[in-house]
C-alpha cells in the first residue's frame, strides 16, 4: 500500500517556511503632528544596543506655511545627537549606527512659518 501524498502545504515543513515567510518584521507609526510658532517636539523611543543600525523612514505630507524638522538622538549620558535634519518633506530615508547602549529616538517638530493673512 502506498502512502498518502500530502498536498503541498500540509507538510510540516512547508508549513512552518509558509508561517515564517508571512511573519512581518516591519511596524510603522502613524500620526498628526500640527503645526504652531512654538511647537513641541514628538518623540518615538525605541531601546537599541551598542553598534546597531537604525533606519528610520519619515514621510511627511505637504503642509502650507508649515516645516517639519527631525532629530534622532538617544538616551545615553553623553546624549548623542546622530543626525539633525530642517524641512523634510515627502518620503525620507534616514539612518545611523549608535554609539551607545539605550533608547534611540526620533524627534520631530512641526514649525507654523511666518504667514501674511
Amino acid at each position: 500500500m502506498a502512502s498518502p501524498s500530502w498536498p503541498p502545504f500540509h507538510r510540516p515543513i512547508n508549513l512552518i517556511v509558509l508561517l515564517l515567510l508571512l511573519h512581518q518584521t516591519v511596524s510603522a507609526i502613524k500620526f498628526n503632528l500640527p503645526a504652531y510658532y512654538y511647537p513641541p517636539k514628538k518623540c518615538i523611543w525605541n531601546q537599541a544596543h551598542t553598534d546597531t543600525l537604525v533606519i528610520v523612514t519619515a514621510n511627511v505630507g505637504a503642509g502650507q506655511d508649515q516645516r517639519t524638522d527631525i532629530e534622532i538622538v538617544d538616551s545615553s549620558v553623553k546624549r548623542n545627537v546622530y543626525l539633525s535634519k530642517r524641512n523634510i518633506t515627502g518620503e525620507t530615508r534616514l539612518a545611523v549606527t549608535t554609539h551607545a547602549e539605550g533608547e534611540v529616538g526620533v524627534c520631530l517638530v512641526n514649525h507654523l512659518e511666518h504667514c501674511e493673512f
